[in-house]
Parts: structure tokens; sequence; C-alpha cells
């Protein structure tokens, strides 16, 4: 919170043009922030956090998201109606959008979740363990296909995964500087630095010894 009492992250502190498509994880899934880009004539797309962001169905009941997310069927992503109670008053219309998780993603969750409720002293509910098998999101958008969806928000994170790379490996995280000059050159010469290990990685990664690729069936080795 700052000295307003406004959460650091929001929707809310973000200018919003008619037509913008706001993306945000759990954080940023909240009625305030929802109402913000909805009243400026922008969409979101959210990571649902249900506490946060209560979700109702046509008849305005609470929406019960196990019974839900058990009409999935394998891993074909599915969308359902939903509204959001604007603060202000009325409703705002969207859908979730949510598909199985893998195996391997369902169990990462899970560990996160029991570490962190570990440390923290609390208690995981079944609930929460029981839709960590799914991957849900909440958005606005009215026309876009759900796997266009869910397309949007993974481009989201890999501009997420490049900041945390800037993060840990060029110490992006931290600020050493507190005049605005030196902290703007120094800020120009991280981001430098990072779009040149960007560029690099690219460029290692469509590498090819004969210097264009090969589009050839993949053919057995010798003695296979």
């Amino acid at each position: 919170m700052d000295e307003t009492g406004t959460p650091l992250k929001t929707f809310r502190r973000v200018p919003v043009s008619k037509g913008d498509i706001m993306l945000g994880d759990r954080v940023y899934a909240a009625p305030p922030g929802v109402a913000h880009v909805h009243g400026s004539g922008g969409d979101v797309i959210v990571r649902l956090n249900r506490q946060a962001l209560p979700l109702f169905d046509s008849s305005r009941q609470r929406i019960d998201l196990a019974a839900m997310m058990k009409t999935l069927k394998g891993h074909t992503p599915a969308e359902f109606s939903s509204w959001v109670k604007d603060p202000e008053g009325g409703w705002i219309r969207g859908r979730i959008v949510a598909l199985r998780q893998s195996a391997e993603v369902t169990r990462w969750t899970r560990e996160q979740m029991l570490r962190r409720a570990r440390r923290d002293q609390e208690k995981v509910s079944e609930l929460s363990l029981e839709l960590a098998e799914y991957f849900i999101l909440w958005t606005s958008l009215r026309k876009v296909r759900a796997a266009e969806i869910l397309e949007l928000y993974r481009l989201r994170w890999q501009i997420e995964l490049v900041f945390k790379r800037m993060k840990s490996i060029l110490g992006l995280g931290h600020l050493p500087k507190k005049d605005p000059l030196s902290a703007q050159a120094w800020l120009e010469g991280k981001l430098f630095v990072g779009l040149l290990i960007e560029r690099m990685v690219d460029a290692a990664s469509s590498f090819f010894p004969w210097g264009y690729p090969v589009e050839t069936a993949t053919q057995p080795l010798a003695g296979d």
C-alpha cells in the first residue's frame, strides 16, 4: 500500500485507453482494478485469484469453481460465462477460461503451496489443493477464442521471464543510485546489456554451422 492506501500492484495505477488489453497475474485480479480498466473502455486478462476476485453466475450466485472444473475434458481449454461485481455498482460480464494442467505442473504447484504454508505456519485448504490441478484465467474479452486468450497470457510470461533473468543475472532488481540522472544511466546500461544477451541467446538457438536451416524429415541413424 502507498500513503493513500492504494495497493502497489493494481491496474488502477495504469493509464488505460479504449481498446487496451491489460494482462496481469493473480495480484491484479481484484474488482477495483478490473472496474478501472472496464470503465476506461479496456479489457483484462488475469490469472484468477478466487478469494480476491469473487465470480458470480447469471443469477448473481457465487460460482462453485471446483464443480465447474470437474466438467473439463482432457487438456482441452473450456470457457464459462461469469460476472464480477463492480465496487461502484453494477456488474462486469466476462469469461472463465480454464484447462487442466499437466501432472508435472500440478505436482510442482502443490509443492510450492505446501512449502509457502510451512514457511508462514499456515494450512493449505483442500479446495486450494484440488484447484491446483487447473490453470484458470478470467477475462472481460467477449469475442476472442479461449485458446487465443491462453496464448496472450503465455506471451506475457515470456516478458516476465526476461525480467526474471535480468534480475538474477544482471542485478536489475536493485537500484544502487539515488541521483535521477545516475539512476537513468545505470538502468539504460543494464537494459542495453540485457538486450545484447537476449540477442546472443536468440542467435545461438538458430545457429547452423553451414549457415542456413535444412528442412528435412528426421532419418534413423545407421545401426538403429
